[in-house]
């Protein structure tokens, strides 16, 4: 699952990208679910944080769907519409997306004359080469790039085969529509801070992660796919269960470097807002506010009142639901 959370929080890269037994009934059940979300104007989750004067909508977003995905509801309009700031983790503009494929390059590609290639055993080699074939992509550039990257390549490939993309995100509609309705935006972390937590880490975890989207390659697609179903319909336990946790329990330095160290520094500048007065709408990959150790908790400990937010057709309330229990239905 390490890899899955790869795609699902970077953003950056996707950018510059850019320029299993149980399996069918969990999708049944999903499709069931998006027809009833539909039909009750249920979507993906929100959260709100308040205190006596502020309060902070948290939209958890998914950065890679597919074109067919109804995820708008009139619960993240509304929300998205009374508030004056919005919050994205990082500028994917047309300079961001130039200023990533920099980094990118700079972080990602060996400088030393080494090939990834020498870091792999003849059973690594192989599925390399059977993976980039599956995703349209070739073995002298894989070998070019470091593990961390060439992770990221093969999982964004494996989503595109799947019908994911990063064009029409959940991040860029919100970006459009807060620019058109001329929003002030702010940016939760730099470019640099964002590639840096996948290429700052060691190397042997970096071709842990390489070796796990290697041999899962042929499955991540689906997964995706069904990620950004359970999404959709506000699947928050699921998510939880099937990503967050596993992924803090097994390996827990990718997990501090992708979302709890990120989450610790978003809620500096969030906090900055809450200290004024205004509503606010931050939207930021959904592994940020799932689990135990999420932006919301981190919010929480700034003693802000943090709670689900849930709407209806005819009717908006606020309910106090815990992030890792299912609602009934």
């Amino acid at each position: 699952m390490k890899c899955l959370i790869l795609l699902l929080l970077s953003a950056a890269l996707l950018a510059s990208c850019t320029a299993a037994s149980d399996g069918q009934t969990a999708t049944d059940s999903v499709s069931e679910r998006v027809q009833d979300a539909r039909d009750r104007n249920e979507g993906p989750a929100i959260w709100v944080a308040k205190d006596y004067d502020s309060t902070l909508y948290l939209f958890g977003t998914v950065h890679l769907l597919s074109d067919d995905l109804d995820w708008q509801r009139d619960d993240m309009r509304q929300a998205f519409d009374e508030s004056g700031t919005v919050f994205f983790e990082v500028d994917t503009g047309p300079e961001g997306q130039v200023d990533a494929a920099v980094l990118t390059t700079s972080l990602g590609l060996r400088k030393d004359g080494t090939r990834l290639s020498s870091r792999l055993d003849n059973y690594q080699l192989n599925l390399m080469e059977a993976a980039s074939n599956n995703g349209n992509l070739t073995i002298a550039s894989l070998d070019s790039m470091k593990p961390w990257l060439a992770a990221e390549f093969l999982t964004f490939a494996a989503a595109q085969n799947a019908g994911l993309s990063s064009e029409l995100s959940a991040d860029e509609a919100l970006k459009s529509r807060a620019a058109r309705s001329g929003k002030n935006v702010i940016y939760l972390e730099s470019l640099e801070t964002q590639i840096r937590a996948s290429s700052d880490l060691p190397e042997y975890i970096q071709l842990d992660i390489l070796t796990e989207t290697l041999e899962q390659f042929n499955v991540l697609g689906a997964d995706a796919k069904l990620i950004s179903e359970q999404w959709s319909v506000g699947g928050t336990t699921y998510l939880a269960d099937k990503l967050i946790r596993p992924m803090q329990a097994r390996a827990p330095e990718v997990f501090n470097s992708l979302l709890r160290d990120r989450n610790r520094a978003w809620v500096t500048p969030l906090s900055r807002f809450m200290d004024d007065s205004g509503t606010g709408f931050v939207a930021v990959g959904t592994g940020h506010l799932l689990g135990e150790q999420s932006l919301l908790h981190e919010l929480r400990e700034q003693g802000y009142t943090v709670e689900r937010y849930h709407a209806f057709i005819g009717e908006n309330v606020i309910d106090t639901v815990d992030t890792t229990i299912q609602r009934p239905r």
